[in-house]
């Protein structure tokens, strides 16, 4: 865990900052990674179908729990939403920690890392201090390599939740989207940091998901594939938000 973190969780008196991640595509390892150095203890829910499968994150450290859920098929993003499954699996996560009692808890992507720590902590010293419920980003979408992000807006992006304070009874039912808990609404703060986004970062990946996850949205995200302004990474707080 980091020092900043450490020390952050020793001024503020908190005892236990727990992880929760969602995985289907199993393609960002680092993510993961770079999640357990935030946290305390991690808990998985572990999506898999006939093309998506893996077991390392079982082997990654500070994973306490996991929950498997199998489908036959990968349902489109509209397919999704029809059948409420993102909130469905959003909730079999939660529940994971009803026993576990944090104080804090870091929920991003499979695709998605938090900002520096010494970027990150300036938030989280806001967000602790506040009366807000939940921490919502912004994101800096990696493209081409893990050295370059895209400047030019290609697509609407509506802040997600990643952190919120953990009390009794949370909920994710009914999904109300962006991550937000069912409880907390839109009460919210946005981060200064942006979260850092892997998951359109290799061509083919773009291509992938642009004809099948996304069909039926291609107007939507017509930009996806169109040549893109890149500019070099400096840091969460800095680099583009698109």
């Amino acid at each position: 865990m980091y020092k900043q973190i450490k020390e952050f969780k020793k001024a503020h008196n908190i005892s236990k900052i727990a992880g929760l991640m969602m995985i289907h595509y199993f393609k960002w390892p680092w993510c993961l990674e770079a999640l357990s150095d935030y946290v305390d203890e991690i808990y998985l829910l572990l999506h898999y179908t006939p093309e998506f499968k893996g077991d390392w994150p079982k082997k990654m450290p500070k994973v306490k729990d996991i929950t498997e859920v199998e489908y036959n098929k990968e349902f489109t993003r509209i397919e999704n939403r029809k059948i409420g499954l993102m909130g469905e699996l959003r909730e079999k996560t939660l529940r994971m920690l009803d026993i576990v009692k944090p104080d804090l808890v870091f929920f991003p992507d499979e695709d998605e890392a938090f900002g520096e720590p010494e970027y990150l902590i300036e938030d989280l010293i806001r967000f602790i201090e506040s009366t807000k419920p939940q921490m919502a980003f912004k994101r800096c979408n990696f493209w081409d390599s893990m050295e370059t992000v895209r400047k030019d807006r290609w697509a609407f992006y509506r802040p997600h939740v990643k952190i919120y304070k953990w009390h009794p009874q949370l909920t994710y039912l009914p999904y109300r989207g962006f991550n937000r808990v069912t409880n907390f609404g839109n009460k919210k703060m946005i981060a200064k940091t942006a979260i850092r986004h892997y998951g359109f970062m290799e061509k083919e990946e773009r291509e992938r998901k642009y004809h099948t996850l996304l069909k039926g949205q291609e107007e939507k995200y017509k930009h996806l594939l169109k040549k893109p302004k890149l500019v070099k990474y400096i840091n969460a707080l800095k680099s583009p938000r698109t």
